[in-house]
């Protein structure tokens, strides 16, 4: 006896092209949307490292006003920057709850007692010919603050901004990085 197979309908070519189609549809949906999702990842990636990397060239412009204040102060009064001379500081006494640094004029203002924007001869190297202009400048700000010891010392102001700082006309950040920072030296 001649055992048979089960008799399965054999589909023809023009079924199979109509699956196919679908198939290839499907896998190319597929394909598609992950493609996108890559690329959304990618820009999100970009965003936060442009964001990483305005801040860090803020934190070193910062840095290097914070230093070149730092420095100014330590040499003689009449070996200083004009605005550095003594005499032309804001002396607060002990115990003063606030300081010429929180105030946006002492940023804004071009008093004698105002901040101080960096030179260029500050930010240049030998490894960059590139220094910051405009609104961009780092800047430094000094107060002399009495301690409760009758002693005094430097309080230093520094900011620092991104490449891509923006303010508006009140001096608030609409775009980029600042970063601020701080320090005391005794005199």
């Amino acid at each position: 006896m001649k055992l048979s197979r089960s008799a399965r309908p054999v589909p023809s070519p023009r079924s199979q092209r109509g699956v196919s189609l679908i198939i290839v549809l499907i896998m190319t949906v597929i394909i598609g949307l992950t493609a996108a999702a890559s690329m959304r990842t990618a820009v999100s990636t970009e965003r936060v490292v442009n964001n990483l990397r305005s801040e860090a060239v803020a934190q070193q412009y910062a840095e290097a006003a914070l230093q070149y204040c730092e420095t100014e102060t330590s040499k003689a009064s009449a070996d200083r920057i004009a605005q550095l001379a003594d005499g032309q500081f804001t002396i607060h006494g002990a115990g003063v709850s606030s300081f010429n640094w929180e105030v946006s004029t002492t940023w804004t203002a071009n008093a004698v007692n105002a901040r101080i924007n960096l030179p260029d001869t500050a930010l240049k190297t030998a490894d960059s010919a590139y220094a910051p202009s405009g609104v961009s400048v780092p800047q430094c700000y000094v107060e002399v603050v009495t301690l409760a010891d009758a002693s005094t010392a430097w309080l230093i102001t520094a900011r620092g901004f991104s490449l891509d700082y923006a303010r508006d006309g009140d001096g608030q950040t609409t775009n980029g990085s600042v970063v601020w920072l701080q320090s005391y030296r005794t005199r």
